[in-house]
C-alpha cells in the first residue's frame, strides 16, 4: 500500500531567518533603548515628566509663533495702512485734531508750564498727552485716561456737543502743527511739532528715517496745514533743492511778525534739511525761536531738539515724549491721502462753476484762468468760519516738495528748489 506514504523527492523545508534582518532588528532595539535611557536622563534632570511636558509645550508654542509672525506682521501692516488712510483722507480729521489740541491748551491755561503736545485717536475716542510737572484734574468734558499714561486726558467723540471749544490758548505763539507718526495699539498717534523746540530730528536707520522724514514733510505740505514747506539740497537723491545756507539767508532777511495776532495767524515756514552743521543748527534754532520757522532734519543736529529714533522695521520712539509707534504703514497712507487731495482739487472747479440760464442774455464772459491743480477748495480744509477770496491775477504753477517727493520721486528732478504750501490760511 503506497497511498499513505509520501513520494520520494518531496521535502518540506522551514524558512530560516535572514542574518541581515536579524542584525537590523537588534540595531533598532539597541537604538531605541539608548534613546529611552537618554530621554529618561533628560527628564530626570528637568525635574520629572510634568515639568518636561510643560517645557516641550512652551517650545512648540514659541516655534509656532515664530513661523506665524511674518503673516501676523503683514496683516498688522495692512490694518495700519487702512486705518491711517481713512484718517488722513478725511478732511475733517485734521480740523478735529487741531480743535482737540486747542481745547486741551485752553483747559491748561491756568497751569504754569503745561501744554499739550500729542494726541492718540480712534473712531469715537481720543486721548491727549500733556507735559506738566503735576497734571491737574481734567475739566469737563475731559476725563482721566486709564491705560494710556499718567500724563493724559481722554475724551469721547460720540457726541459733537461734548467737544471742547476751539478757542486757542491765550498767549500761544502759533497754531498747532500736528502730524501722524504711526500706529500704536490700534490708535493713530499724532505729534504737535509746534509745541516743542521746533527743531525735530529723525535719527536711526538711514532708509527708514528718510521715508519717515518724507512722510512728515508731505503731511505738512498738504492743503490746510498752515505750513509752507521748503526742501533743502541733500534731502532726496532725485531732488535738487536750494542750498541750506541760501535758505537761511533768505529767512534771516525776512522781517519777523511784530504783533501777537500776526504771529498766531502767520504761516509757519518748515525747512526740511539733511544733517545741518553746528553753525547751521544754531541759525535754525534762532529762527525757530521767532515762532514762524520749524526745522525737520534728517540725522542728528546740534542744539535743543526733539529726536525721533526709528529702527529698520519702522518702529519710531522718543522716550522723553512717551512716544512709541509703528511708522511702517505711514508712507503708503500719506501717498493715498496726497492722491485724494489731487482728486478733490480736480473736482473743485466743476463744483464752483456758476450756473447760467439759456433765456437770460449775458455779456461776453471774461477770460478765466483755471486754478493750479494743487489748490484745494477752501470750504473743506479751512478753519475759518467765513473765507472771502478776492479775484487775483493769474499765478504761476505751484511747486510741491514733500508730497511729490513721497509719491512721485522720479518726476521731481525738474522742479524748482522752493516749495510752498497750499494751505488755505
Amino acid at each position: 500500500m503506497t497511498g499513505g506514504i509520501p513520494a520520494r523527492g518531496h521535502v518540506i523545508s522551514l524558512a530560516k531567518p535572514d542574518s541581515s534582518l536579524v542584525t537590523a532588528l537588534l540595531a533598532a532595539v539597541a537604538v531605541l533603548l539608548l534613546l529611552f535611557l537618554l530621554l529618561r536622563h533628560v527628564v530626570r534632570r528637568r525635574g520629572g515628566w510634568r515639568p518636561f511636558r510643560r517645557a516641550v509645550a512652551q517650545e512648540i508654542a514659541l516655534t509656532r509663533r515664530a513661523f506665524g509672525e511674518p503673516l501676523r506682521a503683514f496683516r498688522r501692516h495692512r490694518r495700519g495702512v487702512r486705518a491711517l488712510s481713512r484718517h488722513l483722507c478725511d478732511p475733517r480729521s485734521g480740523l478735529l485734531v487741531r480743535r482737540l489740541l486747542d481745547g486741551a491748551g485752553a483747559a491748561l491755561a491756568e497751569v504754569p508750564g503745561a501744554f499739550a503736545y500729542g494726541l492718540r485717536t480712534e473712531p469715537g475716542w481720543a486721548a491727549v498727552q500733556i507735559a506738566a510737572r503735576r497734571l491737574p484734574d481734567p475739566p469737563a468734558p475731559w476725563e482721566v485716561a486709564d491705560g494710556i499714561g499718567p500724563q493724559s486726558w481722554c475724551l469721547s467723540l460720540d457726541d459733537e456737543e461734548s467737544l471742547p471749544d476751539a478757542a486757542p490758548r491765550a498767549g500761544a505763539r502759533a497754531r498747532p502743527l500736528p502730524v501722524v507718526v504711526g500706529m500704536a495699539d490700534g490708535l493713530c498717534v499724532h505729534l504737535d511739532l509746534a509745541a516743542g523746540p521746533r527743531m525735530i530730528t529723525v535719527e536711526g536707520d538711514t532708509a527708514t528715517r528718510s521715508r519717515l522724514l518724507q512722510a512728515l514733510a508731505a503731511q505738512l505740505d498738504r492743503p490746510g496745514s498752515g505750513a509752507s514747506v521748503t526742501v533743502a539740497d541733500g534731502v532726496h537723491p532725485h531732488y535738487r533743492g536750494e542750498p541750506l545756507d541760501s535758505v537761511l539767508r533768505r529767512l534771516e532777511d525776512t522781517p519777523a511778525t511784530t504783533t501777537q495776532e500776526e504771529a498766531v495767524t502767520a504761516t509757519t515756514t518748515v525747512v526740511v534739511c539733511a544733517s545741518p552743521t553746528r553753525e547751521q543748527a544754531r541759525r535754525l534754532t534762532a529762527l525757530a525761536a521767532t515762532g514762524t520757522v520749524l526745522c525737520l532734519a534728517d540725522g542728528p543736529a546740534a542744539g535743543h531738539s526733539w529726536a525721533l529714533r526709528v529702527d529698520g522695521r519702522g518702529r519710531v520712539g522718543a522716550p522723553e515724549l512717551d512716544l512709541s509707534a509703528d511708522s511702517a504703514p505711514l508712507g503708503r497712507a500719506v501717498a493715498a491721502a496726497v492722491r485724494s487731495d489731487r482728486r478733490r482739487a480736480r473736482r473743485a472747479p466743476q463744483r464752483q462753476r456758476p450756473l447760467e440760464t439759456a433765456v437770460e442774455s449775458r455779456p461776453a464772459p471774461e477770460r478765466h484762468v483755471p486754478e493750479p491743480a494743487g489748490r484745494s477748495e477752501p470750504s473743506e480744509l479751512s478753519e475759518l468760519s467765513e473765507l472771502v477770496v478776492p479775484p487775483t491775477p493769474p499765478a504761476p504753477a505751484r511747486t510741491v516738495a514733500g508730497a511729490d517727493l513721497l509719491s512721485e520721486p522720479a518726476t521731481s528732478r525738474t522742479r524748482r528748489a522752493e516749495a510752498s504750501s497750499t494751505g488755505g490760511e
